[in-house]
């Protein structure tokens, strides 16, 4: 069983709120990237993780509406959330995607899986750190036995808040990385993490809707024929949030 976990909570620091912001027509972020996604021929069942506080109820309530399996657990230890949600529905590949990333793609996500099968790793993604690196469109994919060992295994607050650090860090597993779009040596800011972030995604849908399934290569392309659109995010840094975690989590350490 192939399990896609989308993470998603209300309580982001930089821009509260961001999944359910409307991006186009008050459609809100997540269920944007749940209609891009949702066309995948690989996955078995999508499904969005969250916590279990209060100011989290609303994102279970819209799933309800829109129909979308939900599972909720431990805000902090989204390790354990995924855990659990695996466990629960009984996964034996999970694929993983945060709620962050409304320009996610079902192609993106097929052909990791495809990659990750044909390879036979216990972890692949297209994104990781340069020259790896695809920003708003980043994939994990992991079997059950390696997340599994990482939730029984990690001891340090940022291997348990984002997941697979300790699958990709401590040497227990077979991990490859590739772009999905290898002859791109951009790496452009397209994950939303604070309001600059998602002013550039509302343009990005403004200029293809009503399509909304456009693929990843549009959006390059639409960059490279509009480059004054990365002027709205200049600002913005990749992986900022999972950088302070660590520095967090060292200087705690001392």
């Amino acid at each position: 069983m192939k399990i896609c976990i989308i993470q998603a909570r209300m309580g982001s620091s930089r821009l509260p709120g961001k999944v359910l912001k409307p991006i186009i027509e008050d459609i809100p972020s997540l269920y944007l990237q749940y209609e891009r996604i949702s066309p995948s021929q690989k996955i078995d069942k999508l499904i969005i993780a969250t916590s279990t506080l209060p100011q989290d109820d609303i994102i279970e309530y819209y799933c309800n509406q829109w129909q979308i399996p939900v599972f909720r657990g431990d805000e902090q230890n989204v390790l354990k959330r995924f855990y659990e949600a695996a466990t629960l529905f009984q996964a034996d590949t999970i694929i993983r995607v945060t709620a962050d990333c409304p320009l996610h793609h079902y192609q993106v996500i097929d052909w990791c899986i495809e990659q990750f099968e044909k390879q036979q790793v216990d972890y692949f993604s297209n994104s990781n750190e340069p020259p790896v690196l695809e920003d708003g469109w980043d994939t994990e994919v992991f079997t059950y036995q390696a997340l599994k060992t990482a939730y029984f295994e990690a001891t340090k607050n940022y291997e348990q808040e984002h997941v697979t650090p300790y699958i990709k860090q401590s040497g227990k597993f077979k991990c490859i990385y590739q772009k999905f779009l290898s002859n791109n040596p951009h790496s452009f800011k397209l994950s939303v993490d604070n309001e600059n972030d998602y002013k550039l995604i509302q343009s990005i849908f403004a200029h293809f809707y009503p399509n909304i399934l456009f693929t990843v290569s549009d959006i390059i392309k639409l960059l490279k024929e509009k480059p004054a659109l990365l002027e709205i995010n200049k600002t913005s840094v990749i992986n900022e949030g999972y950088q302070k975690s660590i520095s967090e989590d060292t200087k705690n350490k001392k």
